[in-house]
């Protein structure tokens, strides 16, 4: 057998392997060609996509435009007009190479491009398929128009492992939602299958890009967020937490402005939130961060979608203090003191009082109460003790009889139609009633799943429930695991899905928001692994069975609660991970009023 021998590839196979790296669906050929318009100075970009961009992608600005020499070089590999030297490398200012996504991609596509100098009395035309290229004079506007067909047609192997229409052309709108975040003086459209499906008109601030671009009722009322320190500015729009979502892909990060992902910062900004944002929550957040180029990579990643901060761990604690400082003041923060964190060795004024913990919010009701009575306010003669959790009081000694059973405590009553108050041997117990039932009907939906399904009921008649654009595109890779949570689900029309049957526990819930949440669950763009994202589904599932904080229980239901949480595991928490009991000592209670 005769060894391999070593040969150099044909240019138009290097280019085809190159474009594995940079074009991996319609979507990134958008990325690539409207991020070139933006660095042509376009004041106007207009994307138009047939057949979820594989058919055709045509991108149009009212840029510089390009002299005939320049056309054919823009092809050519290694050819850019972005940088000279070495050391423009480590100072990158533009979002895109033109002369390296190009040639990558007429390497795996028709491709034509016309473009004209605002100065010419003619442009030019590049033609370029099957690695031959042709250039010729053309009559066109100033600026560029490339067109983009058949993408992949030349390489099946890529092209039997894109995804279905919607979802391609939902992911075209993302990019160019993202891109208008960054730059909201820009007027972009996309036209879609001969229909105008954005149209992002140039704004002069961030909030009103942001209002077209989630919806006002998506991000509700917003917060303009603006600091920095050492060299980092930190800018953006914050959401109101109350419309928070359990899909992270609405929290927009540009860097220098470009739209980029770094799971970090991302945390940073949702931890900013503090107390106010449930946890697995994300709320609608764009957040541009300005720094020296040279303090930031952004050739980490082929595409440039992600980036590498010289000191990541400082421009994360800068853009984490700016946002907490935004949400403090924030519109839906006037009715909500967040207290200070605590001094060094001791508590917070608000925690030697027995208020709020370091953190948390304080009811300005409470407050003013303390300051009408006239009686003296003295300090508790003991503060109140850290509350034992759940988890923590089965290995305590106040626990030695062995585990908690909630069925034998004595039921006290109901506070804010939200707290069940209970005693037990030695200890009172609360239990917020929503998440005490959520982890119930979590627990006996994730072992129906395990044992063969989970129950589902047809609905008589299919409920049509409409999404936005973005989240009608992930339906396809949502499907699946809604089936298995008991939902059949079925693209509609336009934006539309039809939902004709719905979990069991579910029977007489409108199916809507439900809805709504599970696919944004189940198509959750981030790490996240295909059990997890199940997990997410079922646990959206039993906080829509449960009973509602401010729900009224008698208490035969209040009994009937406590009951079901006996056998379940961590019923101490609710599947989100927030803690659903909360136990105290007697003695230690009794001790709050010195006795």
């Amino acid at each position: 057998m005769d060894s391999p021998r070593i040969r150099v590839l044909p240019q138009h196979l290097v280019n085809q392997i190159a474009a594995g790296e940079v074009v991996e669906n319609a979507a990134s050929v958008v990325k690539e060609l409207v991020e070139n318009a933006i660095d042509a100075g376009a004041a106007r970009v207009t994307v138009e996509a047939e057949r979820g961009g594989l058919d055709l992608v045509r991108v149009t600005d009212d840029g510089c435009g390009m002299t005939p020499d320049e056309a054919i070089l823009a092809i050519e590999r290694h050819a850019t007009s972005k940088i000279a030297s070495a050391e423009d490398l480590a100072a990158i200012r533009t979002l895109g190479f033109r002369g390296e996504a190009l040639p990558s991609i007429a390497s795996v596509a028709t491709f034509e491009m016309a473009t004209r100098t605002r100065d010419a009395d003619a442009g030019t035309r590049v033609s370029a398929a099957g690695g031959t290229v042709r250039s010729e004079p053309a009559a066109c506007p100033p600026g560029t128009s490339i067109s983009v067909r058949d993408l992949f047609r030349d390489v099946p192997a890529r092209l039997k492992f894109q995804k279905g229409e919607r979802t391609q052309s939902a992911a075209i709108r993302d990019v160019l939602d993202r891109i208008a975040l960054a730059n909201p003086r820009v007027h972009m459209s996309l036209i879609s299958n001969g229909r105008r499906a954005v149209e992002h008109l140039p704004c002069e601030r961030l909030a009103d890009r942001v209002a077209v671009v989630f919806g006002r009722e998506a991000s509700g009322e917003t917060a303009d967020v603006a600091g920095g320190r050492d060299g980092v500015r930190v800018t953006g729009v914050l959401g109101e937490p109350s419309r928070a979502k359990p899909d992270p892909s609405r929290v927009v990060l540009l860097v220098n402005g470009r739209p980029v992902f770094d799971l970090a910062i991302r945390r940073a900004v949702a931890s900013a939130y503090g107390v106010l944002l449930p946890q697995g929550s994300w709320p609608v957040a764009v957040v541009r961060v300005d720094l020296d180029p040279a303090d930031v990579d952004v050739n980490v990643h082929p595409r440039k979608s992600e980036v590498r901060f010289r000191s990541p761990r400082e421009v994360a604690g800068i853009v984490f203090g700016v946002i907490a400082e935004a949400v403090a003041s924030a519109p839906w923060s006037a009715s909500t003191t967040v207290a200070s964190p605590a001094p060094a060795g001791g508590a917070s004024a608000e925690g030697r009082m027995g208020g709020a913990s370091a953190g948390g919010p304080i009811d300005p009701a409470w407050t003013g109460a303390r300051e009408a009575i006239a009686l003296p306010w003295p300090a508790p003669v003991e503060a109140p003790p850290p509350p034992l959790r759940d988890h923590d009081l089965f290995a305590t000694p106040v626990a030695s009889r062995g585990r908690m059973r909630f069925a034998d405590l004595r039921y006290v009553g109901q506070v804010a139609n939200t707290v069940l108050v209970c005693e037990g041997d030695g200890v009172v117990v609360f239990v917020d009633q929503h998440a005490a039932h959520e982890r119930v009907n979590y627990e006996r939906l994730w072992r129906g799943l395990s044992g063969g399904g989970i129950a589902s009921e047809p609905l008589m008649f299919p409920e049509v429930v409409r999404l936005p654009p973005d989240e009608a595109g992930r339906v396809e890779d949502a499907v699946p695991s809604l089936a298995r949570a008991g939902f059949e689900v079925e693209p509609w029309s336009g934006d539309s899905v039809a939902v004709r049957a719905v979990p069991a526990v579910l029977r007489g819930r409108s199916a809507a928001a439900v809805v709504r949440e599970c696919l944004a669950a189940a198509s959750d763009g981030s790490e996240a692994s295909g059990d997890s994202r199940i997990r997410k589904v079922v646990a959206t599932v039993a906080c829509h069975a449960s009973v509602r904080a401010g729900d009224p229980l008698d208490e035969r239901e209040a009994r009937a609660l406590l009951a079901s949480m006996d056998g379940i595991d961590l019923a101490g928490y609710c599947p989100h991970g927030r803690q659903s009991v909360v136990v105290h000592p007697l003695p230690a209670v009794l001790r709050w009023f010195g006795r």
